[in-house]
């Protein structure tokens, strides 16, 4: 029998969808927003797909590259955010550029035969970009935690395709997750090295005080607002989890922002691509090519400082976790192995 139901986005947004039962499978169907318009909606597909508007589309090849543009529409509309949008739109369209050319163009042409080709494809595939040296030994295989997330995506696209009736089974469903390696040790900056990017931050010292100083992701401190602030707290959403960051910023921070709080957004300058780069780039020219590529410096590499001091200050993992904004204390576990020899012997 088919049912309208309601369900809600992120935000707190009505989305109507309906359910529907054609040969024997449910097919779901974004309705739209408001009661009204889902009823009438509601009663145009159950007409079309009683006569077998859906029930043939299996016998009908569905083109890849539309396929993923409709499974793009109905992930917006769930509320799902913009940047995650487009990671999603980023490793459906690497998949889709793999079978290309491999002369496959239509989803129902793509099988678990396929699909665990292109796994083991992507898990030799190496990673390289502008930061990274042309010699394939400094570029880093697809981790195993990056490929753990694209196989997610790949098999919620396809359980979409299996929902609107393009397929019959989802490839990747016998896809294993890739066991994760024991994370090492990463890089964190002494103070001596703190002290000469702070000399020559330029136009980002404050930027990078930011990060120094709160444990911040620089995706997250991109798009601060003024109203991301209440007094002496900090309220974000992480752009990585979607979780709310809800922490207490130092004085001294605080003191360097508030001149910005001003403007629209606190760095208006790193709204652009091209000058985030530049301030990762400013960093990594204090360094030489070798260190920065094999230690990975990065902004991220503030967040590894500020872990690693607040550690050393004594400051327990489960509260750390909160600053952090893990979900998990075993992430923030991690951490614990990264204090520093001289400073273990203090304590011995």
């Amino acid at each position: 029998m088919a049912t309208i139901y309601l369900r809600q986005t992120k935000l707190g947004l009505p989305k109507y969808y309906g359910n529907f039962i054609v040969n024997g499978v449910r097919v779901r169907r974004y309705l739209g927003d408001t009661l009204k318009s889902a009823e009438l909606q509601f009663k145009k597909l159950d007409y079309e797909l009683t006569i077998g508007g859906v029930s043939k589309r299996k016998d009908v090849l569905t083109n890849l590259n539309q396929a993923i543009v409709s499974f793009l529409k109905e992930v917006e509309t769930s509320g799902v955010k913009y940047d995650q949008v487009y990671i999603i739109k980023k490793k459906l369209n690497r998949f889709m550029e793999y079978c290309l050319a491999k002369s496959i163009t239509a989803i129902q042409q793509v099988d678990v035969r396929l699909a665990k080709e292109y796994v083991v494809y992507r898990s030799n595939d190496r990673i390289t970009n502008k930061y990274q040296a042309a010699n394939d030994n400094y570029c880093p295989k697809t981790s195993p935690r990056t490929l753990n997330r694209e196989v997610q995506f790949l098999k919620r696209f396809f359980n979409y395709a299996l929902e609107v009736s393009w397929i019959d089974i989802n490839p990747f469903s016998a896809i294993k997750p890739v066991p994760l390696k024991p994370t090492g040790q990463r890089y964190n900056f002494t103070p001596k090295q703190i002290k000469l990017i702070i000399k020559n931050a330029g136009r980002f010292h404050d930027f990078y005080y930011l990060l120094l100083h709160t444990g911040i992701r620089s995706t997250d401190a991109f798009k601060l607002k003024p109203e991301h602030f209440d007094g002496k707290y900090l309220k974000v959403q992480m752009n990585k989890t979607g979780d709310f960051l809800h922490v207490p910023i130092p004085e001294d921070v605080l003191d360097i922002l508030k001149p910005r709080m001003a403007n629209p957004t606190l760095f208006p300058l790193l709204s652009s691509d091209r000058q985030r780069r530049n301030c990762v780039k400013n960093i990594q020219r204090l360094f030489k090519p070798d260190f920065v590529r094999k230690n990975n410096i990065n902004l991220h590499t503030f967040r590894h400082t500020y872990a690693h001091n607040m550690l050393n200050k004594g400051v327990p993992k489960e509260v750390l976790q909160t600053l952090l904004g893990h979900r998990s204390i075993k992430t923030t576990e991690i951490y614990a192995n990264w204090v520093r020899k001289e400073e273990l012997e203090k304590w011995v």
